[in-house]
């Protein structure tokens, strides 16, 4: 079977043919949201790299200006201030869920048993397709309306070894469609 897709990237149209084998099985997509229009008003701030730009301390600052809701999808979390940072904001009334992978959350460095034990909602999560699957995201949705989103875990290797990246999206569309995202997961979590 051919499939011929086009694109219009950077204001250029683009063709490309889909080749797929008779003997190749797809998976079925299932209904998903439409992506955010790309006229929709976003205000990007980032990107910021953890060897020069002390992006631990840029989420710590989100976290601390929250004023109502922190929905996060973390595949790990041992980042002792982050974790400070999250138990003060729930302090103040601020409304914390958070998914994280299944294997991580059970490691001995991992902040979701403290999380737990301080009254935030914890949840644990695989993949979507199996034992060997994970939960890799590594998201957080801000009252809404700020999303942070990135190859940064909230580790404390992410923020003093690692090479990551992390950015911010101020965009009620582009954070709608992280929620649902994050909605779904956290509903087949445990």
């Amino acid at each position: 079977m051919k499939l011929r897709i086009g694109l219009v990237i950077a204001g250029t149209a683009v063709f490309v043919t889909l080749v797929v084998s008779p003997g190749l099985h797809l998976r079925s997509a299932s209904p998903q949201p439409r992506p955010a229009p790309a006229t929709t008003q976003a205000t990007v701030d980032g990107p910021y790299f953890s060897d020069r730009d002390q992006a631990g301390e840029r989420i710590i600052a989100a976290i601390n200006r929250a004023r109502s809701t922190i929905d996060v999808a973390m595949f790990d979390l041992t980042h002792p201030d982050i974790t400070a940072a999250l138990d003060h904001a729930r302090r103040r009334g601020v409304r914390i869920r958070l998914v994280g992978d299944r294997e991580q959350g059970r490691d001995p460095h991992s902040e979701v048993a403290y999380l737990r034990s301080k009254g935030i909602a914890v949840r644990l999560s695989g993949g979507f397709h199996g034992e060997r699957s994970i939960m890799h995201d590594k998201f957080a949705i801000f009252d809404g309306t700020t999303v942070e989103t990135g190859s940064f875990n909230w580790t404390s290797s992410a923020d003093r070894y690692n090479y990551e990246n992390l950015v911010f999206i101020s965009s009620p569309a582009v954070a709608d469609r992280y929620e649902a995202a994050f909605q779904r997961i956290w509903e087949q979590a445990r």
